[in-house]
């Protein structure tokens, strides 16, 4: 192992940087279910739903990168704490749709900026070629990690899903 001139290791430094990463997403996904009772996963759902004012669940899946499995767990339980409300198609009724209630509402409004936004906003306030760099980077690293063909949702999340 090289050192640096204080002694800790390039690798230190590259596991002390993914440790600090990964506790960041662990107290933000903890601070969201403290503050709005919900995971970071189904704040972005209410997010999906209120933008496109109603969707098809599996639309919804598609937006957010998830299985139907785990959407159909995911508003499952927004539905049961009246944050979303289904609605059949007007022509098929096998087909429904999603739309968020007061309730949604409210709680998208008093929710507060989630991590993966703060990153988005500082993402794109970079110039185009440190962008690429640090994409290549987080890349290598989910290679290294045998972590790149995992399949996610463009989010920073930890834990369950639903």
């Amino acid at each position: 192992m090289v050192n640096t001139l204080d002694g800790i290791s390039k690798v230190d430094d590259a596991l002390i940087a993914l440790r600090q990463i990964s506790r960041a997403t662990q107290s933000d996904s903890r601070m969201l279910a403290r503050a709005s009772g919900l995971s970071v996963s189904q704040l972005i759902a209410l997010q999906e739903i209120s933008a496109a004012s109603s969707i098809s669940p599996s639309r919804l899946a598609e937006r957010m990168a998830l299985s139907r499995g785990t959407m159909t767990t995911l508003m499952r339980k927004l539905e049961d704490r009246q944050l979303v409300e289904r609605s059949s198609d007007t022509f098929d009724k096998r087909r429904h749709f999603f739309s968020l209630t007061a309730a949604g509402n409210l709680a998208l409004e008093e929710a507060p900026v989630m991590l993966h936004e703060k990153f988005s906003n500082k993402f794109n306030e970079l110039i185009s070629w440190e962008q690429t760099l640090i994409i290549s980077a987080l890349e290598r690293v989910a290679f290294m990690l045998d972590a790149d063909n995992i399949e996610v949702a463009p989010i920073l999340d930890v834990g369950d899903i639903s």
